[in-house]
C-alpha cells in the first residue's frame, strides 16, 4: 500500500509543479535570504512538540559536530477533520502545508530530492484537528431539574454514567487517550519527572481542539531495497485551535517545530512561542549567502 502511494506521488504532475515552484533557486545553484515582516504576524501562539528519533539515526545525523545533509520526498498522510466544523482545514491544501514545512526543514539540513530516483527519506505528513468528546453536562443541562430527585432515581434504577464521563484507571476518557497519542502528549504524561502542574496543564489541553501536524520519516533506501518501512524519526506538534484558523496555524506549527525535526526529546515536550500567519516577506534586495557546486545538487 505504501509503495503504491509512493509511485502515485512520484508520478504526479503536482509533485513536479511543487518542486519547480519551491526549489527553483536550488536548481540555479543559489540560496537566498528573504526578510520576515513582523507586521505580518496575527497574534502569538505556543507550539508544543514531541520528537522521537532512532538512536542509530541520530549518530549519523549529528556526527562530527555538524548536521548531515539529507534529501527527502513528501507523501500526504491522513487527514483528521475533528468534530467541529472548520472550513479552514479544507481550504489549506497538502501542497500549502508541504511548502511551509520545506522552508523550515532546511534549518535541520533537510532538502527536497532533485530526482524521483534519489532521496534519503520518505516523509509522510499527517494533519488536522483533534476530536473532542461532547460534554454531556452541556448537552443535557440539569438547571431545571431537581438535583436531589435526579440522584435518587439514579441510585434506584442503577443507570450507568454517560459515555462522556467514563474514565479509565488513569483518569482520561478514551478520546483524550487517543488525542494524547496522536499529538505526542502520551509520552510526556508518562514521565516520572512530570510535575503536578504540568500534568494538569496537559490534561486540560486534551479537552480542547488542537491543530496538529505529524511528520513520520522513513528510510527510503531500505524501503526501496527491501520493502521494510523503517521509521527513523517522527515529530508531532500542535497548538490551540481556539480563536484562530488552520490557514494561519499551519505556518506557526512549522516554525514552532523547526528545530526539533530529526531529534529525540525522550518524552519531554518542546515549547516554542511564535506568531500566527505566514509572516509576509518584505520587498527588498535579495542577498546570496551560499552557492552550491554542481556536485552538491
Amino acid at each position: 500500500m505504501l509503495m503504491g502511494k509512493i509511485r502515485e506521488i512520484f508520478a504526479s504532475d503536482e509533485l513536479s509543479r511543487f518542486r519547480r515552484g519551491c526549489f527553483g533557486l536550488a536548481a540555479l545553484g543559489a540560496i537566498v535570504v528573504l526578510g520576515t515582516n513582523a507586521s505580518g504576524a496575527k497574534g502569538e501562539t505556543r507550539v508544543l512538540v514531541d520528537s522521537y528519533a532512532d538512536e542509530d539515526y541520530l549518530k549519523g545525523k549529528e556526527a562530527d559536530d555538524a548536521l548531515k545533509r539529507e534529501t527527502y520526498h513528501f507523501v500526504e498522510g491522513k487527514f483528521h477533520g475533528g468534530n467541529m466544523r472548520d472550513p479552514s482545514l479544507r481550504e489549506v491544501s497538502f501542497m500549502d502545508v508541504a511548502e511551509s514545512l520545506a522552508a523550515e526543514l532546511r534549518k535541520r539540513n533537510y532538502y527536497p530530492a532533485q530526482t524521483q530516483e534519489g532521496g534519503d527519506l520518505l516523509i509522510v505528513v499527517h494533519r488536522g484537528m483533534t476530536q473532542i468528546e461532547a460534554d454531556w453536562d452541556e448537552l443535557f443541562p440539569q438547571d431545571d431539574l431537581d438535583d436531589d430527585s435526579f440522584s435518587d432515581s439514579e441510585e434506584e434504577d442503577g443507570t450507568e454514567e454517560s459515555p462522556g464521563t467514563i474514565l479509565d484507571e488513569t483518569g482520561y476518557t478514551y478520546r483524550e487517550q487517543d488525542n494524547a497519542e496522536l499529538i505526542g502528549f502520551d509520552r510526556a504524561l508518562k514521565r516520572s519527572s512530570l510535575n503536578v502542574q504540568e500534568g494538569f496543564e496537559l490534561q486540560d489541553m486534551l479537552r480542547s481542539e488542537r491543530y496538529f501536524l505529524v511528520l513520520m520519516a522513513f528510510d527510503l533506501r531500505i524501503l526501496r531495497e527491501t520493502g521494510e518501512k523503517k521509521l527513523v524519526w517522527s515529530t508531532r506538534f500542535s497548538l490551540d485551535a481556539i480563536q484562530t484558523n488552520f490557514e494561519d496555524a499551519h505556518f506557526a506549527l512549522s516554525r514552532g517545530a523547526a528545530n526539533y525535526f530529526g531529534t529525540n526529546l525522550d518524552g519531554k515536550l518542546g515549547k516554542t512561542t511564535t506568531h500566527l500567519g505566514s509572516g509576509e516577506v518584505e520587498t527588498g534586495e535579495l542577498k546570496v549567502i551560499e552557492t552550491l557546486d554542481d556536485e552538491e545538487e
